[in-house]
């Protein structure tokens, strides 16, 4: 028998909070979408002057900002895992020309 089964009032609130979850992550791939579109931009104006697509420097800089920024039940290493895969991402689209 689920928790659900016992409970009603259980099975409404995680249908609430997964709502929630649902609406936030539609934010974040709004957000991410509208980061890659500033990336793409960014990587056009560097290939038109002749510059290298990454910058470690930057992505050192951009880690450290992210780190700092940490709130709630999120850790340093949990943000630093996230921000180098959406990093990598931009890079990767940076470099393929397709921005």
């Amino acid at each position: 028998m689920h928790v659900v089964d016992e409970d009603p009032g259980a099975g409404e609130a995680v249908s609430l909070h997964r709502r929630h979850i649902d609406r936030i992550d539609r934010t974040i791939v709004a957000l991410l979408a509208e980061r890659m579109r500033l990336g793409l931009a960014l990587g056009a104006i560097k290939r038109e002057h002749g510059w290298p697509t990454r910058s470690f420097a930057r992505e050192a800089e951009v880690l450290a900002l992210v780190r700092a920024a940490v709130a709630g039940p999120l850790s340093e290493a949990s943000v630093e895992r996230i921000f180098t895969a959406i990093i990598e991402e931009t890079a990767a689209r940076q470099e393929d020309g397709r921005g």
